[in-house]
């Protein structure tokens, strides 16, 4: 009995072991697997804060001056080892129970998207300036452009309208005075003939004795008494005849003057058929320019440029709106366009020009029809069986032909064809003389202006100095734009234009520039805003009131003795960026065309209106080419001595010359440019290539911890996937992928 319980309190021992030890594997396995647990957290924790620290090792150069993030110069793994070791280390003093003893085992770190990378740099932009971009865009461009957007747009249709007018007006009326002109000259080459018609002139032609012969009209007269003369030495010989020496001066005498007379005929004829012509195509050419003028008028209205004006002046921006006055100056443009219609030729002035030129050749035809009967019953006249009646009577009908088409044509007087019809013409030319003197006044001023070019243009040679450094800048621009595998160019300057219209055509298209993209980034705020504003809050910009002399004036434009100094790329980055020109004068030149190309086409807005009263659209765009060129350069000289000018006769606020270029980075929007230029001038001054720094970070750390119970239960646990990590020996290794960005 004894035996049997003993027997089977040992079978319920050896049961409650095995429930114990099943018990105390699992209770192991939980244990080990919590560590695990808290093992994983604590990794990615470790992880996590050891890459922020590396990345925390920023380059403070950049981020001081420009406001960017880039890694240092710091090797990134020895730097990520050792914030590692010193983690890991804290955190094994922290723990006394050393429940989870954290060890490292490998780690690395790479550094990529370099700051040098477009789509890198342009990202760190978007984050810096997409709280202050949008504010200073609006109240600061949108605000000062809104109020004059309409009548600038009416103003921009105008000048380009009157422009192409212009051009097409003043060959066309060129045509017409080439046509006058060739009629003119077709009939003077007709004035020999009336004297070897007949001279002197007379209603009738009277019998002459034998003599000099210097028109039909003497052949006509002496026919009588050579007829007598060969009759009465019929009948003699040779050695008897009295007259044959003036038979033969009258028959010789003849000839000649029939030749000359035929050649003369024959030269004039060929002559007038040459130039009517001529006319008669400079006429189909008139016509034709006529119906181009016609096209541009009916267009005028039809300028995809004018959306963007519509665009700004419908912003909503708070302090800002159209005024009454602002929209009776638009409506002022409009009337000035409507007045282009006076610059077209009306149908039956065409009709009167083109019947002209046919009317005179019809007449001379009918004119030379006279001749050619005068010279054939002249050459008759050495028969002694003619009569000279019916030539005497062609000959005084052909004299007055020749005399009354001269008159006609070729004579100044009240009977000139010709002059009556540049009277007709005048009508609407009455304008002409003035506006071509206002026109070379105009060139002349614009010399004024560019002669400043040609004084920068001169500093080339006296700033050896600063070429150096823009040798230095284009090769790094050239190194980024290779590292992006992008294409660069250099600006092309193209300085202000001698000619009037095309420098007021070039200042409006301009505008259309400016409005346009403004209006672009109001329905969207788009990268190219912040890089304008990033762009113009961390580059430098050239000191413009060093520019001229303190004795500069509106005819005598110099430059100050000190530009010299600003000719340096720290004195000129902003215009570097705009332009691009490696050279130590490129950049300035091209900021002063832009800065008077702006000034012309503010103050050509309020010359169209204050010339309205002129009549002549040609003389009224002119006249206000004329104001704009005058206050534009005297906006120049206010610049450079003031540092600011006000905005405009009818908007009384002051731009100075920074705001300027702000405008002009609106109207140079390739980005790519932009960039490229932005990060060779970050490496100029800061020595630091963005394309070396990298700006994001991908690190692999492993790390291990021991495990204190049934390593292999994990290592089973692993091999089918039911544990992430790896187990070796009596280790558990776990591999973090971290990853981090600016």
């Amino acid at each position: 009995m004894f035996k049997r319980w003993r027997s089977e309190q040992g079978s319920v021992s050896i049961f409650l072991m095995m429930i114990l030890a099943v018990v105390i594997a699992f209770v192991a396995v939980f244990i080990d697997y919590a560590r695990i647990t808290a093992f994983q957290v604590q990794s990615e924790r470790l992880s996590h804060s050891s890459v922020r620290s590396v990345m925390s090792s920023y380059d403070p150069a950049l981020q001081k001056k420009y406001g960017l993030f880039a890694f240092g110069s710091t090797d990134q793994n020895q730097l990520l080892a050792k914030i590692l070791d010193d983690n890991v280390n804290l955190a094994d003093r922290s723990d006394s129970l050393s429940i989870v003893n954290v060890s490292l085992d490998t780690s690395t770190i790479n550094l990529e998207r370099q700051l040098g990378n477009y789509d890198v740099f342009n990202q760190q932009i978007r984050e810096e300036m997409k709280y202050k971009a949008p504010i200073d865009f609006t109240l600061e461009l949108v605000q000062k452009f809104k109020p004059i957007s309409q009548e600038m747009k009416e103003a921009s249709n105008t000048v380009e309208v009157l422009k192409k007018l212009q051009k097409l007006y003043d060959e066309r009326e060129e045509l017409i005075d080439q046509m006058i002109a060739d009629q003119r000259e077709s009939a003077k080459s007709a004035e020999p003939l009336p004297l070897l018609v007949m001279d002197p002139k007379g209603e009738s032609i009277g019998d002459e004795s034998i003599g000099s012969i210097s028109s039909a009209s003497d052949i006509a007269a002496q026919h009588e008494d050579y007829i007598s003369k060969v009759e009465a030495d019929r009948d003699r010989d040779s050695e008897d005849q009295m007259y044959s020496s003036e038979i033969s001066d009258y028959i010789f005498g003849s000839a000649r003057l029939i030749n000359r007379l035929q050649r003369a005929s024959e030269d004039t004829a060929n002559r007038h058929e040459r130039l009517l012509n001529e006319a008669k195509e400079l006429m189909d050419r008139v016509k034709k320019l006529n119906e181009e003028m016609k096209t541009i008028i009916a267009d005028a209205e039809k300028r995809e440029a004018t959306q963007g004006y519509d665009a700004v002046s419908k912003a909503d921006v708070p302090g800002s709106s159209l005024s009454p006055d602002s929209i009776g100056r638009a409506n002022d443009m409009i009337k000035i366009r409507q007045m282009s219609e006076k610059l077209i030729i009306s149908d039956t002035l065409l009709t009167q020009l083109e019947e002209g030129v046919s009317i005179q050749s019809q007449n001379y035809t009918s004119v030379n029809k006279g001749m050619m009967s005068v010279i054939s019953e002249s050459r008759s006249m050495s028969s002694i069986s003619a009569s000279a009646g019916s030539l005497k009577t062609s000959i005084v009908d052909t004299r007055k032909d020749l005399d009354q088409y001269l008159q006609q044509y070729a004579v100044s007087g009240p009977e000139n064809v010709l002059d009556r019809t540049e009277k007709s013409l005048a009508a609407y030319r009455a304008s002409d003389t003035e506006r071509k003197s206002i026109e070379k006044t105009v060139k002349q001023k614009l010399k004024n202006v560019t002669n400043i070019i040609s004084q920068l243009n001169k500093l080339q040679e006296k700033a050896s100095a600063q070429w150096e450094e823009y040798t230095t800048l284009k090769q790094y621009d050239d190194e980024i734009v290779h590292f992006n595998k992008s294409t660069n160019t250099e600006s092309s300057g193209t300085g202000v234009t001698e000619d009037p219209y095309e420098a007021g055509d070039e200042a409006m298209k301009s505008m259309d520039g400016l409005f346009g993209n403004m209006s672009s980034l109001l329905t969207g705020l788009g990268d190219e805003l912040f890089q304008n504003e990033y762009a113009t809050k961390y580059f430098s910009h050239f000191d413009f009131n060093s520019l001229l002399s303190t004795n500069a004036s509106a005819a005598s434009m110099k430059l100050s003795e000190q530009v010299v100094d600003q000719l340096g790329v720290q004195n000129q980055e902003l215009e570097y960026i705009l332009y691009g020109f490696h050279n130590p004068v490129g950049n300035i030149i091209a900021a002063y065309t832009e800065v008077f190309s702006t000034r012309l086409a503010i103050h050509t807005v309020e010359g169209l209106v204050m010339n309205l009263n002129k009549g002549n659209p040609l003389l009224i765009l002119a006249s206000a080419l004329l104001y704009a060129v005058e206050k534009a350069t005297e906006d120049m000289i206010t610049l450079t001595k003031n540092g600011s000018v006000q905005f405009s006769k009818y908007i009384p606020f002051e731009v100075d010359y920074k705001d300027h270029l702000r405008f002009y980075l609106l109207i140079h929007s390739n980005n790519e440019y932009k960039m490229s230029r932005m990060l060779a001038l970050i490496r100029f001054n800061t020595g630091i290539n963005p394309a070396e720094r990298g700006t994001y970070a991908s690190s692999e750390i492993r790390t291990s911890i021991k495990l204190w119970f049934l390593p292999g239960i994990f290592k089973t646990f692993s091999s089918i996937g039911a544990l992430p990590g790896e187990v070796k020996g009596n280790r558990y290794y776990s591999t973090k992928q971290v990853y981090f960005s600016y």
